[in-house]
Order: structure tokens, then C-alpha cells, then sequence
């Protein structure tokens, strides 16, 4: 089984790649919305009508996401880039990623312009806020009924610790794979981010390619990665392996 994943430009990555050499395509590409900047909602247990939130790129300056349950935990995040997000995708991007695959689940497909489907994916967040984003969408290149995940991002039974402002949960990925991958297929993630995608398609035995511009988050996932997959804790003293992953 293949888990390959590059440290570099996926448009310089998959100008190497052959024509729809990779069955299937799961991507979240840059929105161009600035989502680390984003206000995080309100908060309400204030009076008078509760305060703003502040945005991913305040709160890590002030390095409040490696406080408390649900939070981005990471260190590395302080020191993250928060500007990736101004600009979205571009045509050239799309016309290379339908050139090296089959079919494709592209998250913020409702930002792009990209072909009429009816093969939408909806993600329920379970979001109890409303001055938060309450769902995201998928476009897909299949021709099938529209689907809906009901999954939490931020608590319930997701406790996954962030590496990723905009990081998405590893049994989202595995919803996807059960839903449009089949034995044998070839996986491409073109903006890896936390990596997530790659540790459903290894759980799931699926080939997987990767690619993460970012040297930082190339790093943090790589790292969750092992520790998820192979059980890996890097210590002062070495690494520590556990056993009974999964």
C-alpha cells in the first residue's frame, strides 16, 4: 500500500503526473475568504447582547488555541501562516486536477466555477452556534443523489486535537471513501493541510498522494500520521510506540 505525500507545489507536482492517473480526487483547496481571519461567531454568555469573536490568526497570536478541550493545540500553529486563504483556486489548478483524475470531491465547490452537479455533498457540523458556519458542501463529479453527513467538528465524540485552522475530521474522509472509492483506487489530496485524508485512505487501504506547500503543516501532519496510523509518540527520550490502535 502507497502512502506518498510531497512537501511542494501541487501544480508543480502534478504537471509530472499522467493523464487520470489517480481514480479519485478529494481536495479542500484555498476558498479565497480568508478563513483564518474569519470572526469566530459570538459569543453569548456576555450581557448586553455578548461580544464578537475574534479570528484564527488573533487567537493564535495570543496563543489562546493551546488552552482547553476542542482547542488547536499545537505549537507550531503560533507560528502558522494565516494568509492562504485571500485568493481562491485558480482555473489553471481545476484544469490540472480533472486532467490527472477520474472524478473529484472538491470541499467549497459552492465558491468555484465548476460544472452543474447533482452529486452534491452536504456536511452537517453539528454546530450548536448559529453565528457559525452550521454546514460546508462538496462538489462531486458523480451523478448520484445528493448526501448529507450529520458529524461534529468541535467536541461530541470528536476529539481530535487540531494541527489545521481548517482541518476536517478523519471519519468525514472515511464517509468519502466508503461512499466513491473502490478497491484498488488511487487517492489524490492536492492541499494535504492536517493530513486527515491520508490517515482515512490508510486505514482504509486505499493508495494515497499528497502534496502540502507549507513546510510547517507538512510537518504536523506527517507527524499525526504516524502517531495515528503506526502509534508513534516522539519523546525527549525517543519514540515510544503504542500498540492496539485500532
Amino acid at each position: 500500500m502507497v502512502s506518498e505525500v510531497h512537501n511542494m507545489d501541487c501544480m508543480e507536482y502534478m504537471r509530472n503526473i499522467p493523464d487520470k492517473f489517480f481514480e479519485l480526487a478529494v481536495v479542500d483547496p484555498p476558498y479565497g475568504i480568508n478563513a483564518p481571519n474569519m470572526s469566530m461567531g459570538s459569543n453569548m454568555n456576555r450581557r448586553h447582547g455578548g461580544y464578537n469573536g475574534e479570528s484564527i490568526a488573533k487567537r493564535l497570536k495570543k496563543k489562546r488555541f493551546n488552552q482547553g478541550a476542542g482547542k488547536l493545540k499545537n505549537r507550531a500553529l503560533n507560528t502558522m501562516q494565516c494568509d492562504w486563504d485571500y485568493h481562491p483556486s485558480s482555473k489553471e489548478y481545476f484544469e490540472e486536477l480533472f486532467r490527472v483524475s477520474h472524478n473529484q470531491v472538491i470541499w467549497g465547490g459552492n465558491y468555484f466555477p465548476l460544472p452543474p452537479t447533482r452529486g452534491i455533498l452536504c456536511w452537517d457540523k453539528m454546530q450548536p452556534w448559529k453565528n457559525f458556519s452550521q454546514f460546508e458542501l462538496a462538489w462531486t463529479s458523480f451523478d448520484c443523489p445528493a448526501s448529507i453527513i450529520h458529524l461534529s467538528n468541535t467536541g461530541g465524540n470528536n476529539k481530535e486535537s487540531k494541527i489545521h485552522p481548517t482541518q476536517k475530521p478523519i471519519k468525514l474522509y472515511q464517509w468519502i471513501l466508503e461512499k466513491f472509492a473502490k478497491t484498488g483506487d488511487k487517492i489524490l489530496d492536492t492541499h494535504l493541510g492536517s493530513g486527515s485524508s491520508r490517515i482515512a485512505a490508510y486505514r482504509m487501504g486505499f493508495d494515497f498522494y499528497g502534496t502540502e506547500i507549507d513546510k510547517e503543516y507538512f510537518d504536523e501532519q506527517e507527524k499525526r500520521f504516524r502517531r495515528e496510523c503506526f502509534g508513534e509518540i516522539k519523546t525527549s527520550e525517543g519514540i515510544i510506540v503504542q500498540q492496539n490502535l485500532f
